[in-house]
């Protein structure tokens, strides 16, 4: 497998699946758009349509002083429309030297658009995501390729890319398996899977859910949490950033006979006298 897939490959769900995590996505109901439209929120990307009369440009990344914006080609189908955004948003988030990146006919070849494709592959069929639905539910080529919005041909190269990552001495037996499965006959496919399916597993679980956002979905629920349930609140530099995620939230600390408490409330849902209360009360009990 060459170098370069590899390296984008792990960047990619290095973002990707830590979104996941955060946001306790479905695998079996993935969709690239929850994380892309995360992305364009986040980094307050516009994102438009544009039209050239021979398709000459797919797509194009602006990066200025007035923002970043993201076209893409209006006439193509919606499965290509898919793959230009999230390959624009490859460049944003692989952080590629330039301004201006324009993805045409001409220059597949290039370096970073080579990169970005593979950034827009694994985002809109993440190894998780097919493994879950192939080797798990059982799932036809067809219905995987409806259910992820991609053609036929980019789910074709993203499961001969996935599986050599993984088998890379046996070239010949990858392409077979695939292209049965595409006929509808899954043992040789399953079997692939089989034998990589503890390696998907362990790297997706590599990544929890962020301290931040446990803290933000629990207060979200319940107006307030303490170090009680996150002992990472005690370090006080964890705080700058739970207040920056949403600026209804407040955090403090008290102390009583050696024992200390931190928590986080909704100013919105307590007073500062409440959440103190309730503090206390967490901390006679300890």
């Amino acid at each position: 497998m060459d170098e370069l897939y590899t390296k984008v490959s792990n960047a990619t769900k290095h973002v990707l699946y830590q979104y996941m995590k955060d946001n306790d996505i479905s695998l079996l109901n993935y969709n690239f758009n929850y994380f892309f439209q995360y992305c364009i929120q986040k980094y307050q990307i516009q994102v438009i349509s544009h039209h050239f009369s021979n398709h000459k440009i797919e797509g194009l990344t602006v990066i200025d002083e007035l923002g970043i914006s993201f076209s893409y080609e209006k006439d193509n189908p919606i499965v290509k429309q898919n793959f230009t955004l999230c390959h624009e948003l490859g460049h944003f988030i692989l952080k590629h030297e330039g301004n201006y990146f324009a993805e045409s006919i001409e220059n597949q070849e290039n370096l970073l658009e080579r990169e970005a494709n593979v950034f827009s592959a694994v985002v809109l069929m993440p190894d998780i995501v097919l493994l879950s639905k192939i080797y798990y539910n059982c799932e036809t080529f067809q219905r995987v390729q409806n259910s992820l919005e991609v053609s036929k041909q980019a789910l074709f190269f993203r499961l001969l890319d996935l599986l050599r990552e993984y088998h890379s001495d046996n070239d010949s037996e990858i392409k077979q398996a695939v292209e049965t499965y595409i006929e509808g006959k899954n043992a040789p496919i399953f079997r692939l899977f089989h034998n990589v399916k503890e390696r998907i597993i362990e790297e997706f679980h590599q990544f929890q859910p962020s301290l931040i956002n446990q803290v933000k979905q629990r207060v979200s629920k319940l107006g307030f949490t303490t170090s009680q349930e996150y002992p990472d609140l005690l370090n006080q530099d964890n705080w700058k950033a739970i207040k920056e995620e949403n600026i209804n939230l407040k955090t403090w600390l008290i102390y009583n006979k050696g024992k200390s408490i931190a928590y986080v409330w909704d100013k919105e849902k307590f007073s500062d006298e409440e959440a103190r209360k309730k503090a206390e009360i967490q901390l006679l009990l300890m």
